[in-house]
């Protein structure tokens, strides 16, 4: 597989400006890219349904994620004793499935939509894109890209990103076409890729997985949202 070759500084810079969304559904917009899934969208989704049987892509909880512990003892009431304890996760990461909101992240000092990062938070919460308007849930058509099924060694590896080309690779090989509104699926095989390097450390290690490029390509579909194993070099 040929090397993927690194955009400048100044295109990653340009990212930021064609590619983005700001503006686009009005700017007091707090859904993004989920403003993609029309009723037209779900109803053709609906249409794919074959047996209703659910899977669920969540990863098991292990005791890895745990990141404090509290216990209180004794608890005295009235004649009775006991004992409470509790325990703090910090699910932004490899280890914990779940989903960002808007508010996640800033650039430049900005959320979406331009409003101030500084600004938008305070003690109980977000005033600005928190993760409330996608309580309602999401549901569209999934397509699953297993880059990692094409890769000969069961996973994507350092210094061979995933790029556009092979995004269409795999979505060819697979007989997909990725439309506007779906949520890409993408699996890059961080599982077997740990195994396969146990001294491997998140975010200290040099990381296997996306090429920065990919972006443009998401932009290109119009996907709704990504679920992906994390996995960005």
């Amino acid at each position: 597989m040929a090397q993927a070759k690194a955009p400048s500084q100044s295109q990653v810079d340009s990212y930021f400006k064609e590619l983005n969304n700001w503006g686009r559904w009005g700017n007091d917009d707090q859904l993004g890219t989920v403003n993609l899934i029309t009723p037209a969208r779900q109803t053709a989704a609906e249409r794919l349904v074959r047996t209703g049987r659910t899977v669920s892509l969540a990863r098991h909880i292990g005791p890895q994620p745990v990141r404090s512990y509290y216990i209180s003892y004794p608890l005295q009431r009235e004649r009775s004793d006991a004992v409470i304890d509790r325990f703090g996760l910090v699910y932004h990461g490899y280890s914990i499935t779940h989903i960002d909101a808007l508010c996640h992240v800033a650039f430049d000092k900005a959320l979406y939509n331009g409003r101030p990062f500084k600004q938008s938070f305070t003690d109980a919460g977000a005033l600005w894109c928190p993760i409330d308007p996608l309580f309602g849930g999401i549901s569209t058509r999934g397509v699953l890209l297993d880059v990692a099924a094409g890769r000969k060694e069961g996973y994507v590896t350092v210094g061979n990103p995933v790029t556009p080309q092979e995004l269409d690779a795999v979505a060819a090989r697979a007989g997909i076409r990725v439309e506007a509104g779906d949520v890409l699926v993408l699996r890059s095989g961080q599982e077997p890729f740990v195994q396969a390097n146990p001294d491997w450390v998140p975010r200290v290690s040099p990381h296997p997985g996306l090429h920065i490029s990919c972006l443009t390509w998401f932009r290109e579909h119009d996907i709704a949202a990504i679920a992906w194993d994390m996995m960005d070099e």
